[in-house]
């Protein structure tokens, strides 16, 4: 009796943990879906609603529209460059920082550590005007890499949190019998560490492009010049004060996901032992 119990709980938690994740696939695909057929919809059709199959059907010419009308060559490149500088950046200073907080023994190291992770909790919001004035000072507002090198700074507490963590699963003693072959600290992060940390980068290379690739408040506050504006920004060409041209919008949508789609596909093999590594030391 007590087996055949366990059996039929074990069976109830089975159906329940597949319901719950059925309705979790559900809740994610159905906008992504939505957004897809809208974009293939003709101006007339995409008023009928985005539940409905459409009638009328217009891929090419949606697609074809919405990148001139969102003038998406240009913002492209603008979100482009700010995505490599922000991600070559944060991966130099958190490697540098993560493995000095986790290899390295100095007064003050603890302390620092902690200091960056309260700097975690200040919403953005709160430090928009003095971080205006310290890009005025630099003579780098309206500079898409002033906005870079901003996104570097106020991304990094997480960067170099997760590093750490990662350095400090690789064991002490490699770097101990490096130093003892007699590698100088240089050559033991570029000859030891350096090519251990691919699965902790890919994890670090996804999150920071698509927090670069979707950050607009930022430029939205300190460029001026419209031409310097990011890839979001081009997804307001399909609205106007009393209609949106919802079939525009959704193939603007689409042509702006793909970019970081493709950096998600690429690294996505290693992405989820990355984001693990280090979660039992760290």
């Amino acid at each position: 009796m007590k087996t055949s119990s366990k059996k039929r709980n074990a069976l109830t938690l089975k159906i329940l943990t597949y319901a719950v994740l059925i309705v979790v696939l559900i809740y994610t695909i159905v906008p992504f879906a939505t957004v897809i057929l809208t974009s293939a919809r003709s101006a007339k059709d995409a008023v009928r609603g985005p539940f409905t199959w459409p009638e009328e059907w217009s891929v090419i010419e949606n697609y074809i529209e919405a990148w001139k009308i969102g003038n998406f060559s240009k913002y492209l490149l603008n979100s482009f460059y700010m995505m490599v500088l922000t991600v070559f950046g944060t991966l130099i200073v958190a490697t540098l920082a993560g493995y000095s907080f986790a290899k390295f023994r100095y007064p003050g190291r603890n302390v620092m550590y902690y200091i960056l992770l309260i700097g975690m909790m200040i919403p953005f919001q709160t430090i928009m005007l003095p971080l205006y004035f310290t890009l005025k000072s630099m003579g780098m507002l309206n500079s898409l890499t002033g906005i870079s090198l901003l996104m570097i700074g106020t991304g990094e507490g997480f960067a170099i949190m997760m590093m750490r963590s990662f350095f400090i699963s690789i064991p002490d003693s490699m770097i101990e019998a490096a130093r003892l072959d007699g590698c100088s600290e240089l050559k033991v992060l570029t000859k030891v560490i350096l090519p251990n940390t691919f699965p902790a980068w890919t994890s670090l290379i996804v999150i920071t492009a698509m927090g670069a690739w979707n950050n607009l408040l930022a430029p939205m506050m300190y460029i001026f010049d419209q031409n310097k504006y990011p890839i979001p920004y081009a997804l307001y060409a399909f609205q106007s004060a009393h209609t949106t041209d919802y079939q525009l919008l959704a193939a603007g949508m689409m042509i702006s996901m793909v970019p970081i789609v493709i950096v998600y596909v690429a690294f996505q093999s290693s992405f989820q032992n990355g984001l693990m590594a280090g979660a039992v030391k760290g």
